[in-house]
């Protein structure tokens, strides 16, 4: 999974480790997300791991979305839209009522899908130093 992360990262001009305290979690998983509340779940091909999507509370009734990472290969595949899908399951298992994210302007294609997935942008959801848009998505009541 980091390296997964080392070579999305890469394809922006963005290093593991830099501008997000929490890259360092992704050596602890689960219990780094989960001990806390949050899931973090990975999507396989050919036994490779090809995907990544974390869900972690920052507030009782709010999660981020963190470490949404796809390879090349697999982008407008659908897996995207599945890790999606999952998390926002789980998001209203808790009880939550918003889902944030912080991304790039780099990442065209990652704004494009959340805002597609019913993300709207409110950059005070801006967390990591290395990223530049914030953005929130409001669920419906359980």
């Amino acid at each position: 999974m980091v390296e997964l992360v080392r070579v999305v990262l890469a394809e922006f001009g963005l290093q593991f480790g830099t501008g997000a305290s929490t890259d360092e979690q992704l050596f602890a998983l689960p219990k780094s997300y989960q001990e806390h509340g949050g899931r973090f779940w990975v999507a396989e091909r050919a036994g490779a791991v090809v995907g990544t999507c974390g869900l972690f509370p920052v507030d009782p009734s709010v999660f981020e979305v963190r470490k949404m990472y796809l390879l090349p290969a697999v982008r407008s595949l659908g897996v995207g839209r599945r890790l999606l899908d999952e998390a926002v399951a789980f998001a209203r298992q808790q009880r939550a009522r918003q889902l944030v994210l912080d991304t790039t302007e780099q990442m065209v294609r990652a704004i494009k899908f959340y805002e597609a997935n019913g993300f709207v942008r409110d950059d005070a959801q801006k967390r990591g130093a290395r990223c530049s848009r914030g953005y929130l998505r409001k669920l419906s009541a359980n």
